[in-house]
């Protein structure tokens, strides 16, 4: 693991030294940072489905982004992805905005495909930032909202197994639909995750979750308190509930990106397991899942191909979208960073990375998408 100091003045230049084997943050305005080729954009289109979970027979929607030729307008989506029918005025301040083709047909070519699943609690909409960027530049991108199921999405049988089986059923949805099951290439699928979601993509990628390794975390390191206290004891108990995992690995996930990512459910023998590339941000005032027991100790177990990079100053809700106006205020803590921190600045460069990190990792051609059509 390795990381530029925190004193080193940014040069978008300047070469790592020899020593640094691994891929560095470089700090700008206290974002981790890294210089990657951006390609060309296209339009991004917006549509939604619903699948159905395997375990509970309970439907959760899923959205979905992608590049298409049709030119985007404005779309007001509450957190249940319903249109918002106020006047666009108000829209803008109780609804999440984006610039897409609502219902559009997708662009000639085939493309990659990445999920991405958000933290406890959260919505599909939670990295709709990312989620754009990633389809403007030839990328199919599904983010469904877990359902919440009686534990409220932080552990349980509903998050351990039911997570990892959900993001399959999203996977083997869109293989098959009719508009974009063609226009993917099935060697060409990754998962992003931030907290809960960092675990669920781990085990989609073979690192096999122990509760028991949750537990026995919360024995070894009273530390994590906030962490460990979460849910109460209802979670704790929910968690000892779990037994033994069955295997949730799905094979057709060749590449992850981590986002402040929950590691407690897993031994360093199962992370070192996990054999697809894989790209960690931790976030230095993350007081939740803690860097040095989360993110850091990842990062070192894991292969040494693994690329992490810390966040300066950033908090554990940072890697989420900003929230619109009143939304703001609603989201709490979730819409919240560590003084001085610029949530939306840390966005534009992350996202770009990550684009760039799933452009390097992921086999085969990429497709050629649209070009732009002016609005």
């Amino acid at each position: 693991m390795t990381i530029l100091p925190n004193n080193a003045p940014f040069d978008a230049h300047r070469k790592p030294p020899a020593i640094f084997k691994r891929l560095v943050g470089l700090v700008l305005l206290g974002v981790a940072f890294t210089a990657e080729a951006a390609a060309p954009s296209s339009n991004v289109a917006y549509r939604r489905i619903d699948v159905q979970d395997a375990a509970t027979g309970e439907s959760f929607p899923v959205a979905l982004w992608y590049p298409t030729r049709a030119a985007p307008a404005p779309l007001f989506l509450t957190g249940s992805l319903s249109a918002c029918r106020l006047p666009a005025m108000l829209c803008r301040l109780i609804a999440f905005g984006m610039q897409v083709a609502n219902n559009a047909p997708p662009a000639d070519g085939t493309f990659g495909f990445i999920v991405i699943s958000h933290g406890a609690g959260g919505l599909s909409l939670n990295h709709r930032d990312l989620a754009m960027v990633l389809a403007s530049h030839g990328y199919v991108v599904a983010a469904p909202t877990h359902p919440r199921g009686k534990d409220n999405d932080i552990s349980g049988v509903s998050v351990w197994i039911g997570r990892p089986k959900q993001v399959s059923r999203v996977i083997d949805a869109l293989l098959k639909d009719a508009e974009l099951g063609s226009h993917i290439q099935r060697e060409r699928i990754g998962v992003v995750g931030h907290s809960n979601g960092g675990y669920t993509a781990l085990a989609l990628a073979g690192a096999k979750p122990s509760p028991v390794a949750s537990i026995a975390h919360c024995r070894q390191h009273p530390d994590d308190s906030r962490f460990c206290s979460s849910g109460g004891a209802a979670t704790r108990e929910a968690t000892r509930k779990v037994g033994d995992m069955p295997d949730v690995h799905d094979p057709r996930v060749r590449a992850i990106v981590l986002m402040a990512p929950n590691t407690a459910p897993f031994t360093d023998d199962a992370l070192a397991r996990v054999a697809v590339p894989v790209r960690v941000y931790g976030a230095e005032r993350d007081d939740l899942t803690l860097v040095r027991y989360h993110a850091e100790r990842l990062a070192k177990a894991l292969p040494p191909q693994t690329e992490y990079v810390l966040v300066k100053r950033a908090g554990h809700f940072s890697f989420v979208a900003s929230f619109p106006g009143v939304l703001k205020l609603l989201a709490g803590e979730a819409a919240q960073d560590p003084e001085g921190f610029d949530r939306d600045a840390m966005h534009e460069v992350m996202n770009a990375e990550i684009v760039g990190f799933f452009d390097r990792k992921l086999p085969g051609v990429r497709g050629t998408p649209a070009r732009p059509v002016a609005p």
